[in-house]
């Protein structure tokens, strides 16, 4: 056999292999956001000030959120898809909502919020960005749940835009707890901000 057919043979076999990467990664990071995104807006995300007794009208909204989020998750698959046919009139338009909302939120604010939930849940302070992520991946056991991009390109493109902003940050909330021992470094100073280099392509 010549040397341009084993080239070609070889050729032809890690583009196999890379389109076979690429179909997982595509599988992987559907079920991954959703995951993200549950953890964010779902029934177990920000509704830890509801107690057992409702206080006010607004709290009585929220629980009625959660609990109408309860429902219609009974409706959707691992990967966030969900069978319209089997929900009630109300749990459509709600569904519906829900829905809108998972594909308009961008992945650097998915991710960011995310970061959140998981400093806060694993009580981290504000470390440089690999030992962050690092201790997220410890208590998780894998570093799969940040793999939320369809493309590895833009998954890289997100964590390195991140690891820039972070840092950016971190170094700000440093210098202003220097100057008073009692600053927090709260969630929503987390939220991307001006500090922001740029989205993926």
């Amino acid at each position: 056999m010549s040397k341009d057919r084993l080239d070609r043979r070889d050729h032809l076999k890690l583009q196999k292999e890379a389109e076979e990467l690429q179909a997982g990664r595509v599988k992987n990071s559907e079920r991954l956001r959703w995951e993200m995104f549950l953890r964010n807006f779902g029934p177990e995300g920000d509704f830890d000030h509801l107690g057992e007794t409702l206080r006010n009208e607004e709290e009585e909204a929220a629980f009625a959120h959660r609990e109408m989020l309860q429902h219609i998750l009974k409706h959707y698959n691992e990967n966030g898809t969900a069978d319209y046919e089997s929900m009630s009139f109300e749990e459509k338009a709600f569904a519906h909502l829900f829905d809108e909302l998972s594909m308009v939120i961008e992945d650097y604010e998915l991710f960011d919020m995310d970061i959140d939930y998981w400093r806060f849940k694993l009580n981290i302070d504000l470390p440089h960005f690999h030992e962050l992520i690092s201790r997220i991946d410890e208590h998780l056991g894998s570093s799969d749940w940040r793999e939320i991009c369809y493309l590895q390109e833009t998954q890289d493109y997100l964590i390195g835009s991140f690891l820039e902003n972070w840092e950016t940050k971190r170094a700000d909330a440093l210098q202003r707890r220097a100057k008073d021992p009692d600053f927090e470094y709260k969630p929503w100073m987390d939220r991307p901000d001006n500090h922001i280099v740029g989205k993926a392509p």
